[in-house]
């Protein structure tokens, strides 16, 4: 078992070779097809700017978005051949409120979509807003990349943050590929409830065991407010390279709502995160 089709996201071009770093590594890893996406926002001048607005400013952006999706498509084609990978480039036009569903749709056939984060000192809550639309909605495990480092090896140790719940039960076996790969994988439950349960997780890591995983379990208990700050010191002190979770939230009118410990990491994070809704 295997992640054979991944589509990479490339949304700019600053950051785009960062990112295919560990594409095509993984692409590698696993004897993938690599699919490079780029979906080029149409520019509009709206009508409350105002009737007299120069018409010359759509123009202008459009032709600068344009120019970048050539610079990131020419930074795909040459890596991707210089590493010898199977890949094909996919340029997409789509004005900005719909661009999470133009890469939802795209990444629905897909095992594994991969994305950079975005970087939480520009806070731009319109990326941001693409990245958490499209991983709740696309239904695929979405890698996502950190902004800072390089991460050509992902995977080897692996941190599984396990509470029970509908999403990291998805998770758990949407990772499959990833955990039989892996040298270690760790379960780690914090804050487990008190059911009796004599160790928090042993079921899934029976589970997981039966598949060929080789798994142990943690738990620990913590009092800080975010349960994110918790997950990501136990990630440093298993050495983890891949932390595997759920991904908690919803959509209601396109607003995209993500739980604290979600939304936590994904501006916190300091290794490769594969998440699933």
């Amino acid at each position: 078992m295997s992640y054979k089709t991944m589509l990479v996201y490339l949304n700019d071009k600053s950051t785009a070779e960062h990112v295919l770093v560990s594409a095509i590594a993984l692409a590698r890893k696993h004897d993938a097809h690599l699919i490079g996406l780029h979906v080029d926002s149409l520019f509009q001048v709206h009508s409350v700017v105002g009737a007299d607005a120069n018409p010359g400013i759509a123009l202008t952006q459009n032709k600068m978005q344009e120019f970048e999706a050539a610079d990131i498509e020419k930074i795909f084609e040459t890596n991707t051949k210089k590493e010898g990978i199977s890949a094909e480039w996919r340029l997409v036009q789509a004005h900005s409120s719909l661009i999470a569903s133009v890469v939802a749709n795209h990444a629905r056939c897909a095992d594994l979509i991969i994305a950079g984060q975005v970087n939480p000192e520009h806070d731009d809550k319109y990326v941001s807003d693409i990245l958490e639309g499209f991983l709740i909605d696309t239904g695929r495990p979405v890698l996502v990349i950190p902004y800072v480092g390089k991460y050509e090896n992902i995977g080897e140790n692996i941190t599984f943050a396990w509470n029970a719940s509908r999403e990291s039960a998805r998770a758990a076996f949407a990772a499959m590929p990833a955990f039989k790969m892996a040298e270690k994988v760790t379960i780690l439950w914090v804050n487990a409830g008190k059911e009796g349960d004599d160790l928090p997780g042993a079921e899934i890591a029976t589970s997981l065991a039966r598949h060929g995983v080789n798994v142990e379990t943690k738990h620990s208990v913590s009092e800080l407010p975010e349960v994110g700050d918790e997950i990501l010191s136990r990630i440093s002190d298993f050495s983890s390279d891949l932390l595997v979770m759920g991904a908690y939230g919803h959509s209601r009118l396109r607003e995209f709502i993500f739980g604290g410990a979600s939304h936590h990491i994904l501006r916190h994070m300091t290794v490769p995160v594969l998440m699933v809704h």
